[in-house]
C-alpha cells in the first residue's frame, strides 16, 4: 500500500520539491495555470495541503479521488482508537507570515501594474481584493486586527 504522500503526490501535474517534505503543484480544484497547491508531509506521516488561491482541502481531494482519510497512515485513521482525542494542528505563526507575503505580492504585482498603466482585467481586481481580505483575516487569526 502506498503512502499517503505517495498516493497524493502521484494523482497532481507539475510537481516539484521545494524543500523537505514539501512540494509545490497545480490544485486539481480549479483551473490552475501555475501551482498553487502547497503539500507537506508532516511527521507523523500525514498530509497537509494548502491550495493559495483558497480551494478547500475537502475539494482538493475529492478532485484528486480521494477522502479525507487518504491523508493519514493507516495507524492514524482511526483516532477513536488510539485515545487521542481530535488532532489539533499547533499554530505556526511562520506558515501564517508566509501567507502574509504571498497575499502581499500579489497586491503588489497587481498594484505596479496599475501604476504602468496597464489595463486590469476584473479577475485582477477581484484577486488584489481577495488579498486584502487574506491579509485582513490572518492578522485577525494571530490576534493583530480587533
Amino acid at each position: 500500500m502506498k503512502s499517503p504522500i505517495s498516493n497524493v503526490l502521484s494523482r497532481l501535474h507539475k510537481v516539484k520539491r521545494t524543500g523537505a517534505d514539501k512540494w509545490q503543484a497545480l490544485c486539481p480544484a480549479h483551473d490552475d495555470r501555475r501551482p498553487s497547491l502547497s503539500i507537506r508531509e508532516a511527521e507523523d506521516g500525514k498530509v497537509l495541503l494548502k491550495c493559495w488561491t483558497g480551494c478547500e482541502v475537502a475539494e482538493i481531494v475529492d478532485a484528486l479521488g480521494l477522502g479525507l482519510v487518504d491523508l493519514f497512515p493507516d495507524d492514524r485513521r482511526s483516532l477513536s482508537n488510539h485515545c487521542t482525542g481530535p488532532m489539533r494542528r499547533p499554530f505556526d505563526y511562520r506558515e501564517a507570515l508566509q501567507g502574509i507575503s504571498h497575499e502581499a505580492t500579489v497586491a503588489r504585482l497587481i498594484v505596479a501594474a496599475i501604476n504602468r498603466g496597464d489595463k486590469i482585467d476584473p479577475e485582477s481586481l477581484n484577486r488584489l481584493a481577495q488579498a486584502e481580505q487574506r491579509i485582513d483575516a490572518a492578522l485577525r487569526a494571530v490576534g493583530g486586527v480587533q
